[in-house]
């Protein structure tokens, strides 16, 4: 069935706002937090894990979420603008803390809930952009979050480092955002969740069980995610953290954890967003997930800035195709009416890593170092990636179609 253009037409003119927007909101959750709580209120390794893991919690509701959407008559759309101005309330209510608990509630909470979007966005991208061009579209929506990530990443960290307790304005700012953000997802059209695809929660996990095709997905995205989730919070410990011999400046953390690989996303992001669309998913899997090892073992195995800030480059290519592939993979192996569904079991997957991973990280490189820790991490990317080669691989020999 064909889109009317119009409505494919809007949809990207307000998606590409919603991307600048998340771009801004990803240095929140993505850096900015987790300095504010190290710098300014000092926060023990327990807190600044719970801090890295909050998005990930929320993702955990996904599949109770999505059923309690899927019973209302509202339109996707406004469902995803509502909870943006929620977590928009919440950041501007935490820029007036004083205590850390005054910070720490409302930041995780704002986080947590943003994390119900992720469903309702996959049911508006498949259904007000073609099959054949939805990575086309993302992508340019994703540049614009590239953009704003860089904009915000020096804006932010030079701000951090002129005065740690301007953190204020900075909350500030992602509290806009999250507004902002809800509001361009209000314009853009669509209708209600389906009822009965994605009512049961308990339903819709045995997707991973009954589709032998998604639940190997999903295996490998959990040895992928671990092992990337659990080093990622860890870069702002090893370039802030004087043990570890960089003590770099704020703003060379912000640079090196945000702004580099902005950069370098944006770069790619087209390219990625055509090879989304044209070739078969398992095979740009493997590629990405060979770069993201790569940039592991370059990153907390120096001391050397540029080897440090090449790591990030190679970061943020491989992160460009990784964020898009993990946004829409699943309208690769699901029909219109269950990518919804199968999304919210994706991101129940990623929350559980997101949940355990900062605390598994933080433990480990306190105990046998960086080095050692990023042998792990790049290991578990490396499984990641004979999981997916093993499945495509057996698809492949017994005939079966790799993906719909």
């Amino acid at each position: 069935m064909s889109i009317d253009p119009e409505v494919i037409r809007k949809t990207f003119r307000w998606d590409c706002l919603r991307g600048a927007m998340f771009g801004v909101l990803e240095t929140g959750w993505g850096g900015f937090a987790l300095v504010i709580a190290i710098g300014y209120f000092e926060a023990p390794d327990t807190v600044k894990s719970i801090v890295a893991a909050a998005a990930a919690v929320g993702l955990l509701f996904n599949p109770i979420s999505l059923s309690l959407f899927s019973r209302t008559e509202v339109r996707a759309s406004r469902l995803a603008a509502s909870i943006g101005y929620c977590s928009g309330g919440l950041m501007l209510l935490a820029s007036f803390a004083d205590t850390l608990m005054g910070f720490l509630v409302p930041v995780c909470l704002a986080f947590a809930i943003a994390s119900q979007t992720m469903p309702l966005l996959v049911q508006i991208w498949t259904g007000n952009y073609p099959s054949n061009k939805r990575g086309s579209y993302l992508s340019v929506a994703m540049m614009m979050t590239v953009v704003a990530a860089f904009v915000c990443s020096v804006l932010g960290g030079w701000v951090l480092d002129r005065n740690i307790e301007d953190y204020r304005w900075v909350l500030v700012g992602l509290s806009v955002a999250y507004f902002a953000s809800g509001f361009a997802l209000d314009q853009m059209p669509s209708g209600p969740l389906k009822k009965g695809v994605a009512e049961n929660p308990l339903r819709n996990l045995a997707y991973a069980v009954e589709d032998k095709k998604f639940g190997m997905m999903l295996v490998s995205w959990m040895f992928l995610g671990f092992g990337n989730l659990m080093v990622l919070p860890l870069r702002v410990e090893y370039l802030l953290q004087p043990e570890y011999g960089i003590e770099a400046s704020k703003l060379t953390v912000m640079m090196a954890t945000l702004g580099v690989p902005a950069l370098f996303r944006f770069a790619t992001s087209r390219l990625w967003g055509y090879l989304f669309d044209h070739i078969e998913f398992m095979v740009l899997r493997m590629v990405l997930n060979g770069l993201i090892m790569l940039s592991i073992i370059l990153f907390l195995t120096t001391k050397n800035l540029w080897v440090i800030f090449s790591a990030a480059a190679v970061l943020g290519t491989a992160m460009a195709g990784a964020n898009l592939s993990w946004n829409l993979w699943v309208t690769k192996f699901a029909s219109p009416e269950k990518a919804p569904a199968y999304m919210s079991v994706h991101t129940f997957t990623t929350g559980i890593r997101g949940v355990l991973a900062p605390f598994l990280g933080f433990y480990l490189i306190s105990g046998i170092g960086a080095g050692m820790t990023a042998v792990i991490g790049s290991t578990l990317v490396f499984i990641s990636i004979l999981v997916v080669g093993g499945t495509y691989f057996w698809l492949r020999r017994s005939g079966r179609a790799v993906q719909v």
